[in-house]
């Protein structure tokens, strides 16, 4: 696949999470208002776009891997996240807006315990890993007759 392409597929599944997500809160405001039908669209286009767009746009891509990688690749994601929030968060005091400084602090704290959860989670699927490797190891050098 180009670069391209490659850099087209992650754009448009950025797009289609943050319209999904969009959806999703209109969806829940419509509900607390009461407007179920309203609630039933906007949740319908929600669902289109995670499990339609963004799911085809994702297999395409070559997003989902081994647990293994995927399990890097989300601890990757969240510290780059935690950056950038750090980031806001920093830029948000300097130009006063005190609660949204508060908001990225929150969230870089929520990264970073989700960082922690995976990476044990990564360890454990090492030592799994470690040990069916040593399994397989024992059983390939028994002798057969």
């Amino acid at each position: 696949m180009s670069p391209r392409t490659k850099q087209n597929l992650m754009s448009a599944m950025k797009t289609e999470a943050s319209e999904s997500a969009t959806f999703s809160r209109f969806a829940a405001h419509a509900r607390m208002e009461s407007e179920w039908d309203l609630a039933e669209t906007f949740q319908e286009n929600a669902d289109r776009d995670r499990i339609g767009h963004f799911a085809r746009e994702a297999a395409l891509a070559g997003l989902v891997a081994g647990t293994t990688d995927n399990l890097r690749s989300a601890i990757a994601g969240a510290v780059e996240e935690c950056r950038m929030y750090t980031q806001f968060g920093l830029e948000a005091t300097d130009d006063g807006d005190l609660n949204v400084a508060t908001a990225f602090q929150d969230a870089c704290r929520e990264k970073a315990n989700q960082c922690a959860r995976l990476q044990i989670l990564l360890d454990q699927a090492g030592s799994h890993s470690q040990s069916k490797t040593a399994g397989f190891q024992k059983t390939s050098q028994v002798k057969v007759d």
